[in-house]
């Protein structure tokens, strides 16, 4: 007999088990009329899934109002935590969704409720951009300056990262601080400024951001956005006074970028300001630029960052601005080695035409026709190679000369289509017959 009661027990508990999984899966489909039965069939509402998650956190999730109404109306529980510190809360504020955040908060859902990482709903809702679900969260008490673990970021830096320039204004009105720092020494200016978004740029420094703060790695807002080519804003952050003379700790000036962007408004406009057009970047350990092998030499000009990037119009307009086009890299690098190095014709013709020297050579022997081969400054297709190198050629470039590992630009050549034959070419043409690549390597 207490068999057959025990039996009975325990058939009957798996019986509800399973009525309380299905109202997770009719709510997961969402079928309310399936929901309203169990609810009535009296479902544990606030039963939970192996990860911890209710119904109610699948109807958050799925942003179905109606089926949140009916659990909350059942009695089902706002503050209901998963094993990975998600809440019905965090769910919809994620989704922006500000009916149902309301409906939670009433409900008793806690404002500061975190991930495991630290994440709170403010935060979510301020990186999803809700700027109404910002008011409602913090009206219910939520921290403010709150931070998540890994990066200590919060929710204004999530706000600002994001572009999101009416949940940055309802945080700063609640008393955001806006110089407060990531781990990594982040305001929410500089994320601000990563974004490009110049109202939320506008907010932070009417607030009192320090518009002229650089991060450990010497980079600040200006140049920040002025890297991210983000004209509009790099304007208003010299409006609202911005240094324009600053220097990153590469040495390079705002001019710099703009060249290398080739933004030929902005290089007029920070010529006008009294930039320097003959400005070098700093001097680096072995000539190279810090540890990006692709970041050329020390000493670099604007004009021979313009050169690189095959912005003719940008080289005309520090040309016309007293620009030298004579000045060298610290590792020997010429303009016409710069113009070279972009694989496009017309620059390495205009860079011809104001300082024609293709015999120049760098420290390591890299020549004109080294610099076209290796391409690493400007995209180039194999034609425009092959026409740079044509032209190098018929103006007296060395088509044997061998750098400082004994490689020519024949050896060079063979990644690129054309190039080796076309070398071979015009070698033979002038009665003299290239090295053999294949020794040379």
């Amino acid at each position: 007999m207490l068999l057959r009661i025990g039996l009975s027990s325990v058939l009957l508990g798996s019986a509800c088990f399973a009525s309380d999984a299905n109202l997770i899966e009719a709510v997961r489909n969402g079928n309310l009329r399936e929901v309203k039965a169990m609810i009535t069939a009296h479902s544990d509402v606030n039963a939970q899934s192996p990860d911890g998650s209710t119904a109610l956190a699948w109807a958050t999730y799925e942003d179905n109002e109606a089926a949140v109404d009916l659990l909350l109306g059942a009695k089902a529980k706002a503050a209901t935590v998963d094993q990975y510190g998600e809440t019905p809360l965090s769910l919809a504020c994620a989704n922006g969704n500000v009916a149902i955040v309301e409906k939670l908060l009433k409900a008793g859902a806690d404002a500061n409720a975190a991930r495991w990482n630290g994440e709170t709903p403010l935060m979510i809702a301020a990186r999803s951009g809700n700027a109404q679900t910002v008011r409602l969260l913090l009206e219910h008490g939520a921290a403010v300056d709150a931070t998540e673990s890994r990066k200590g970021q919060n929710a204004l830096m999530w706000a600002a990262a994001e572009g999101h320039s009416e949940a940055v204004d309802a945080l700063l009105k609640a008393g955001a601080k806006p110089n407060t720092g990531s781990k990594a020494g982040f305001t929410p200016l500089i994320f601000a400024a990563s974004n490009g978004d110049p109202k939320t740029a506008a907010s932070l420094i009417a607030a009192g951001a320090d518009i002229n703060y650089s991060v450990p790695a010497g980079m600040n807002a200006l140049t920040i956005s002025m890297a991210a080519h983000k004209p509009t804003l790099v304007e208003l952050l010299i409006a609202k006074g911005a240094d324009p003379t600053a220097k990153d700790r590469n040495g390079s000036t705002l001019l710099h970028s703009a060249a290398q962007l080739g933004d030929v408004d902005m290089v007029k406009g920070l010529i006008a300001k009294g930039l320097d057009v003959n400005a070098k970047t700093a001097k680096t350990q072995g000539g190279r630029g810090g540890g990006n092998r692709n970041a050329g030499p020390g000493e670099q000009t604007p004009l021979m960052m313009a050169a690189k990037g095959d912005h003719v119009e940008a080289m005309r307009a520090l040309m016309e601005a007293g620009a030298d086009p004579k000045l060298t890299a610290q590792d020997g690098t010429t303009l016409m080695i710069a113009a070279a190095s972009s694989g496009h014709l017309d620059a390495v013709q205009y860079a011809f035409e104001i300082a024609p020297d293709v015999k120049s050579a760098t420290e390591k022997g890299t020549t004109v026709l080294h610099a076209a081969l290796t391409n690493t400054a400007a995209v180039s297709t194999p034609e425009d190679i092959c026409a740079v190198i044509q032209f190098l050629a018929e103006k007296g470039a060395d088509l044997n000369a061998a750098d400082a590992s004994g490689k020519t630009p024949l050896v060079l050549a063979g990644p690129v289509d054309g190039a080796a034959a076309l070398i071979q070419k015009l070698s033979a043409a002038n009665g003299a017959a290239p090295k053999d690549a294949s020794k040379q390597q």
